[in-house]
């Protein structure tokens, strides 16, 4: 004996009027919770300067040469610093000469108190200094040159300076120099090389 169920013409829109309300009702929840859940966020972001130069109030010839490596400005950012130098002998047409033997001792340079306490050779060509430089702050690194072979007083003497800064950022050394550093809270850098 097998049982028969009847549907009634009636509840067929019942069933269907209950179908479409519960879809209006999620179709309006998600639409709801999805309009809630957006927003506009302005991400303004403003990068400090580094504005590291240096100042050469050298005069001509033998004699001052005055270095300065200046953090510029108010705005600018707390910052790393590296130096490096390198000199050149060269004839009075141009042609460079070789640095080896006296040439290289010809000339003395007389480095500050600073360079020599508070710079550090990286062996790798460049001198890093062990303090953070805050704006508006500087190191002086050079007072003078002297001539020390005058045999060498026929050749043209240039020395040249490289710098370079990063943000006082122990990441950003490492990133940017590939260098381990260490600063403390008052902005001594100590360098692991």
């Amino acid at each position: 004996m097998g049982f028969k169920r009847k549907t009634s013409k009636r509840s067929i829109p019942v069933i269907v009027v209950a179908v479409v309300i519960v879809a209006v009702c999620t179709t309006t929840f998600l639409a709801f919770a999805i309009s809630r859940n957006r927003s506009v966020i302005e991400n303004q972001v403003t990068v400090a300067n580094s504005g590291v130069r240096i100042i050469d109030t050298s005069e001509a010839g033998f004699g001052k040469h005055g270095i300065t490596f200046r953090n510029e400005g108010a705005s600018s950012s707390k910052v790393l610093l590296r130096i490096a130098y390198s000199e050149t002998w060269s004839k009075a047409d141009g042609t460079i000469i070789s640095n080896n033997g006296a040439a290289g001792n010809a000339v003395t340079k007389n480095w500050t108190t600073d360079f020599g306490r508070d710079f550090v050779d990286g062996n790798d060509g460049w001198y890093y200094y062990e303090f953070v430089l805050n704006p508006e702050s500087e190191v002086r690194v050079l007072d003078s040159i002297e001539l020390v072979d005058n045999s060498y007083s026929i050749y043209n003497y240039d020395l040249s300076f490289r710098f370079e800064s990063v943000q006082a950022d122990a990441a950003a050394a490492n990133a940017l120099w590939n260098k381990n550093v260490t600063i403390d809270d008052n902005g001594a850098a100590t360098w692991a090389f």
